[in-house]
């Protein structure tokens, strides 16, 4: 019985191990890529003082035209595709170089994907906010919450469900993160998952948007943009 219970204990902590590992290989493997490698490099060479806005964030931020959304040429796109919560930490310094008067973020659904526990995504973007609050203190955070999706592709960690329910949960703790640090929390979420054809939302693979995605999402930040800080 002692014996069972040992195997069984040691069995799952070889388990939870592989998946720390995989975790910390698929993270650092992202952050070691030619494509974040050049862009964090583009972001950090940005000319300081251009920029009045900043949208940080993952592929979701990267492949909004947000030039061309706002028609707004003080407005910097620093998504980086594939990018994870400790990877903005990383990044940390280059925005804040650029004092930006406002910074949007997104994050957090590559970290849900691949079941980084949520107290660590937290624990990032807590990071990340005291890093920018000190290194910029002008600067005014609007954390923007995870948006809903459709994974259509197949995975040995995660489906549609599990991800969804992971996305709510964490855009609580947001929300208590904005509340915690005297920032503005950005309800995207609620306004896609009104509509009523949720498909139309994204492209196929189900997580990434079209456009009518980008405009609901322009058309709820524009708000923010126009706001006196």
């Amino acid at each position: 019985m002692v014996t069972s219970a040992l195997i069984c204990l040691l069995l799952f902590i070889l388990f939870m191990s592989g998946k720390k590992i995989k975790q910390h290989w698929i993270i650092e493997t992202t952050l070691q890529s030619d494509h974040w490698q050049k862009r964090a490099k583009e972001i950090e060479n940005a000319p300081q003082g251009k920029y009045k806005t900043i949208f940080l964030g993952n592929s979701l931020t990267e492949m909004w035209d947000v030039n061309y959304y706002f028609n707004d040429s003080t407005i910097l796109n620093c998504g980086i595709t594939g990018d994870f919560s400790e990877g903005l930490l990383k990044r940390c310094g280059a925005i804040t170089k650029l004092k930006p008067e406002k910074l949007f973020i997104e994050i957090g659904i590559n970290d849900m994907i691949e079941k980084i526990p949520l107290e660590d995504i937290c624990s990032n973007y807590e990071q990340l906010i005291t890093c920018i609050q000190q290194e910029s203190p002008q600067t005014k955070i609007y954390i923007q919450s995870n948006l809903p999706l459709i994974i259509n592709r197949p995975s040995l960690l995660t489906d549609n469900e599990d991800v969804n329910n992971l996305v709510i949960k964490q855009n609580e703790n947001l929300k208590q993160l904005a509340k915690k640090y005297n920032c503005v929390y950005v309800d995207v979420y609620s306004e896609m998952i009104k509509e009523k054809d949720r498909a139309s939302l994204f492209i196929w693979d189900g997580l990434h948007l079209t456009s009518k995605a980008y405009k609901i999402w322009k058309d709820i930040v524009k708000n923010y943009l126009s706001a006196v800080k």
